[in-house]
């Protein structure tokens, strides 16, 4: 039988759906790993390292997992995993990156540009972003404890007199930039919250999820460094800003259900002040303040209902109703009472004197 020949040079010919199947387990693997290693990591660069790495491969695990579904239309199913990859190590997960990018590398140029197109648009995205994380992370050490903090920073569990002491003023002017910034900056729990609930919780509530939580990561770590970022600007010293964490030590041996609701919760408890106080800054000519703030809100309004559907989910999984979720934010409040009341008037006392001289600091700085 004759037939017209083929008309253009192919490569390799390779089972698409299969070979991104499995670039899909080990980017999701990657994030999830990412967000485990999170709380772990002390310095604030190295957090935020990870949880663009998580955000990243997340995102490539989704996109690649489309695709899938694609080339399998009509099914909705993803094969089995077919291997178990869960680094253990900063190595294991800078390998396992390395790993990516050549796999990445190899489908890009096994496959036809012209017949598998959509593909190569998420592989090439995805290889840049592998190569680019496995450098941000060649640094990256772990420390044995959980929430781990940057010892360049004054430690310090309660960051601002006004968690012990309602009396002591938010602030206005000077003292309200400052503050915003250091609230900013300790958002370094939620950043760890956020990496923690990533790893707890990815089989348990599946892909979907491990995409929102890798993004609620990634959001918290630029929450965070917009407060370090500001802070540096005006030259304020790190060793006497206070870097703590009340919030995340509170869950600290609890069902990690309670950092959920304290990521869904108490990040979100005072969005509308925000908005007011961005306008209270950008009034000061603080553009940058009033921008970052901004931006915080539109993000911590999706973050709210990240933590109503995926407590809901979570209960409706372990057969509990899923309409009790405002009892799991209840009970947080009491755990972090509880962390709070451990609270010494040294503590306070000493957190108050810090707070004292930076706002005398600012003032000096803005003449």
């Amino acid at each position: 039988m004759t037939a017209l020949p083929t008309t253009r040079e192919l490569p390799e010919r390779l089972d698409a759906a299969a070979a991104l199947t499995r670039l899909f387990y080990r980017e999701r693997a990657a994030a999830v790993a990412c967000g485990g290693f999170t709380p772990y990591a002390a310095r604030l660069e190295d957090k935020a390292a990870l949880a663009t790495a998580a955000w990243h491969c997340a995102l490539a695990a989704d996109a690649l997992g489309e695709r899938v579904f694609e080339l399998r239309y009509p099914s909705r199913l993803l094969d089995a995993r077919a291997e178990d990859v869960e680094p253990a190590s900063p190595g294991e997960l800078r390998a396992l990156l390395r790993e990516l990018a050549s796999g990445l590398r190899a489908y890009r140029d096994a496959t036809d540009p012209l017949a598998d197109g959509p593909s190569l648009r998420v592989v090439d995205a995805a290889l840049a972003d592998a190569e680019a994380d496995a450098e941000a992370l060649a640094g990256l050490e772990l420390a044995p404890d959980d929430g781990a903090r940057d010892d360049r920073y004054l430690a310090s569990s309660v960051y601002w007199p006004d968690v012990l002491d309602p009396s002591f003023p938010y602030g206005e002017g000077v003292a309200l930039q400052l503050r915003a910034a250091v609230s900013h900056l300790n958002e370094v729990w939620a950043v760890d919250a956020a990496g923690s609930i990533l790893r707890a919780f990815a089989d348990e509530l599946g892909s979907e999820f491990v995409r929102d939580a890798a993004r609620w990561l990634y959001d918290e770590s630029r929450h965070m460094l917009m407060g370090k970022a500001r802070l540096e600007r005006w030259g304020f010293e790190p060793a006497r800003v206070p870097l703590g964490g009340y919030i995340y030590e509170a869950c600290r041996d609890e069902d990690p259900i309670y950092r959920l609701g304290m990521l869904g919760y108490f990040e979100t408890k005072n969005i509308g002040r925000k908005r007011e106080r961005a306008a209270a800054l950008g009034a000061l000519g603080d553009r940058t303040s009033e921008s970052d703030l901004e931006f915080d809100w539109a993000d911590e309004t999706i973050h709210a209902e990240y933590g109503r559907r995926w407590l809901r989910r979570l209960l409706e999984l372990r057969g509990e109703d899923p309409d009790s979720w405002p009892a799991v934010l209840e009970r947080c409040e009491d755990l972090v009472r509880a962390r709070v009341a451990k609270a010494t008037p040294g503590d306070l006392a000493r957190i108050r004197a810090c707070a004292d001289e930076l706002v005398r600091e600012a003032r000096a700085r803005a003449g």
